[in-house]
């Protein structure tokens, strides 16, 4: 199929699910990662009333403000409606469910349906490379399908096109949101030939921050590079300065900020607009973030240096499949001028990145 007719499957799919309706009481599948990374979202276009988690440790306790209960429970609401936001256990919660006679569907083909003009004008604006990408990653996540994920699978994460490949005397420096333990960082030094002015580099993770300081102390070695090249900031950034709660998942998952009180401690959390203010409004260059979902708030607190700077983006958009029609969307207001395209970095539905550039 080309791209066209990958995007017309994901129209047939979407519109041949069953969707809650206005009284339904909407339950949420799946009290991980996914789930509470969607949760805002879609609070403001229908009511969720709980998670639900087949996790033992989960039933009983409260995430995000809702109760989370068990599958047996589901029996308890007669007018259940449940949203599966796991890509991964799709198929056996589906059958769970079916087996339960409890109505459902996945929580990305709901959105993607109810959103589908505006995924239209997203597919309208990618270049030619881009339109199959974005299809068939689509399909693949309101199929609930990724055995097709593998064909879309691209190297070079964040640096995946020519234009964020070759990054010699870049006009201004590079910022780095959800820093990890400094892969990207080395990166940035290597594909800007150790000329980039300066890097910002955000994790708020306190672990992968440690490591991160190492990782830059041996950069300035390697590469000659001056202290003030490389700043390191234990935070996370957002739509505003503040502090917020988090939940640290080991090394491989990160840090997710949320607003459930019983979350393991706080976090700083800055605008980079008002960051860069403190620090004379330096030239960006760059913007990579990959931040568990933050990428929205990310944008609206980088709204100014954004237009200010019309740098590069290199920003996930596969935490929420609503962040595959929103955040190109929005930049597309913020910078007309922007040139839009996406890669995929994994071999399942995770790692989609929207590369956007003037």
């Amino acid at each position: 199929m080309n791209a066209a007719q990958t995007f017309e499957m994901v129209r047939t799919v979407t519109e041949q699910i069953t969707t809650p309706e206005e009284n339904d009481t909407v339950i949420l599948f799946g009290a991980g990662g996914l789930g509470v990374m969607s949760l805002s979202a879609l609070q403001t276009e229908h009511k969720v009333t709980a998670f639900c988690d087949n996790d033992k440790n989960k039933a009983g306790t409260m995430i995000e403000g809702l109760p989370c209960i068990s599958p047996a429970q589901l029996l308890d609401y007669p007018k259940a409606f449940v949203l599966i936001s796991s890509a991964k256990y799709y198929s056996s919660i589906h059958q769970q469910l079916g087996q339960m006679e409890i109505r459902h569907c996945s929580l990305d083909a709901y959105i993607v349906q109810k959103h589908w003009a505006e995924f239209e004008r997203v597919f309208d604006i990618l270049d030619d490379d881009a339109k199959q990408i974005y299809a068939g990653i689509l399909l693949c996540r309101v199929s609930g399908d990724n055995s097709e994920a593998e064909k879309y699978f691209c190297g070079n994460p964040s640096f995946a096109i020519p234009k964020f490949d070759y990054l010699l005397h870049p006009r201004g420096g590079f910022i780095d949101c959800g820093a990890f333990v400094g892969d990207t960082v080395e990166e940035m030094v290597k594909h800007s030939f150790g000329t980039v002015p300066v890097i910002y580099a955000f994790e708020p993770n306190a672990r992968n921050y440690a490591a991160l300081r190492k990782r830059v102390s041996f950069l300035r070695d390697i590469w000659a590079l001056e202290p003030e090249t490389i700043i390191c900031e234990n935070a996370g950034v957002g739509i505003k300065s503040a502090t917020l709660s988090f939940v640290a998942g080991d090394q491989y998952i990160g840090t997710q900020i949320t607003h459930n009180l019983d979350a393991a401690g706080n976090v700083k959390v800055v605008s980079i607009d008002e960051y860069l203010k403190e620090k004379g409004n330096p030239t960006i260059a760059l913007i990579k973030a990959d931040i568990e979902s933050y990428e929205w708030d990310m944008i609206h607190g980088a709204k100014e240096t954004i237009q200010r700077c019309k740098p590069k983006l290199a920003i996930s958009i596969y935490h929420s499949v609503y962040d595959f029609f929103r955040i190109p969307l929005y930049l597309k207001k913020l910078v007309p001028e922007y040139h839009f395209t996406v890669r995929h970095h994994s071999l399942a539905d995770e790692e989609t990145t929207l590369y956007c550039y003037v």
